[in-house]
């Protein structure tokens, strides 16, 4: 949840007499939270996108005010307030011109405004803006699990300036590490970068968690500013040690279909999963979009079982592993050879195996066959999916 500089500071020229004097560039920076720093070396427990204020009381001169700017940008501050006054009489222009070519917001207050008051008043903006934030998040969840309580929710969204008629495109987020899902760790340490994304566009979004996701309601958005977006997501957790799993809905028409689209966006990225890649349109999903829009997953169990339940069986009993070499063979289209080298095994191995694959089956593998157990298979890894997702 975040709110930008220039929307924190729209009244304080007239309210606090705060002055823009350079970085115009970087008003558009979210906020977390104000933070008052006298100390030249800049403290540790900033966790970037703070904003600053200074009186320089613990200083002599305005000399230490570069380097202190530089700290500050360095720790990913958005920006400093200086209160001219006693300790420091006017801002050296070597400041200025840092601030300027960094894109780093400075502002100036007189010593007759209040540094309390103004801390106050943006810190009371910050927290109703979370809490709005979170309200709206609040109401995107409820119609994405009871599209029919939209009556509720549409005079409050369209305050929000979510138009009731608008097209809206959700984005499923999953980051993983060793197997884990870490979204919310990984969300919650960049999350100003992430709403700094989003409020690049012209028209209004919205971010929260869903069953272990980030989610993403997009207003609008052209196809350039998806791929933007989604670009940044995989660039500001691009670690060796993660992988991220990105899946995108169709564009869907009005606040009804938004549940629709959440569906999409998360059958989307589950395939993304499955596939090893980093993100997964819900057009490019291909016969997969009729087994993740069976929601009863009995069903799905009961057509495992039909087509592999009498092979799993048998491995299960004779310590074998043929569920593993047909996979493999359906996996390479029938390509012996192409099994053999995967395996790591001579190709007769290979054919040996496909002979009792078919008699424990009582079938020969034609076209039918094949289909219907390569769908069995990748039924078997969604129904694993949606296992571990218990415990996201």
């Amino acid at each position: 949840m975040a709110i930008s500089l220039s929307q924190l500071c729209e009244n304080a020229e007239r309210s606090y007499s705060m002055r823009l004097a350079a970085g115009s560039g970087g008003l558009e920076n979210t906020v977390r939270w104000v933070h008052i720093v006298e100390d030249s070396e800049v403290p540790d427990f900033l966790h970037g996108n703070e904003l600053i204020f200074t009186t320089g009381i613990a200083h002599r001169g305005n000399e230490w005010l570069k380097d202190f700017v530089v700290s500050l940008k360095a720790k990913g501050a958005v920006g400093l307030v200086i209160n001219i006054g006693p300790y420091i009489a006017s801002v050296p222009s070597p400041v200025i011109v840092y601030c300027e070519q960094n894109d780093f917001p400075l502002f100036t207050i007189p010593w007759t405004t209040r540094i309390v008051d103004i801390s106050y008043d943006f810190c009371r903006r910050i927290i109703g803006n979370e809490k709005h934030e979170s309200t709206i998040g609040e109401a995107f969840r409820a119609i994405i699990k009871t599209p029919d309580d939209l009556r509720k929710y549409s005079d409050f969204l369209s305050r929000a300036e979510f138009g009731e008629k608008s097209k809206y495109t959700v984005i499923s987020v999953c980051v993983t590490s060793g197997g884990n899902n870490i979204t919310r760790s990984a969300v919650q340490s960049t999350d100003m970068r992430i709403w700094r994304t989003i409020k690049c566009s012209n028209y209004h979004s919205t971010l929260f968690m869903q069953n272990g996701a980030l989610i993403a309601v997009r207003q609008n958005c052209t196809d350039e500013e998806i791929d933007r977006f989604c670009s940044e997501i995989e660039t500001i957790t691009d670690n060796t040690e993660r992988n991220v799993f990105i899946g995108i809905s169709h564009k869907v028409n009005g606040l009804i279909a938004v549940g629709e689209a959440y569906e999409q966006a998360d059958a989307a990225m589950l395939m993304a999963m499955l596939s090893e890649i980093p993100r997964a349109h819900y057009r490019e999903l291909g016969i997969m979009k009729l087994v993740f829009a069976v929601k009863n997953r009995s069903v799905l169990r009961e057509f495992v079982r039909e087509n592999l339940g009498t092979l799993r069986r048998f491995d299960i009993e004779r310590n074998a592993d043929y569920c593993d070499t047909l996979k493999l063979y359906l996996t390479y289209n029938g390509s012996v050879s192409e099994a053999a080298e995967k395996a790591g095994v001579h190709r007769n191995t290979i054919n040996l195996k496909m002979r009792a694959i078919k008699e424990i089956l009582g079938k020969e593998l034609d076209d039918n066959a094949k289909s219907s157990l390569i769908l069995a298979f990748r039924i078997e890894e969604v129904l694993e999916l949606y296992d571990k997702r218990s415990d996201f």
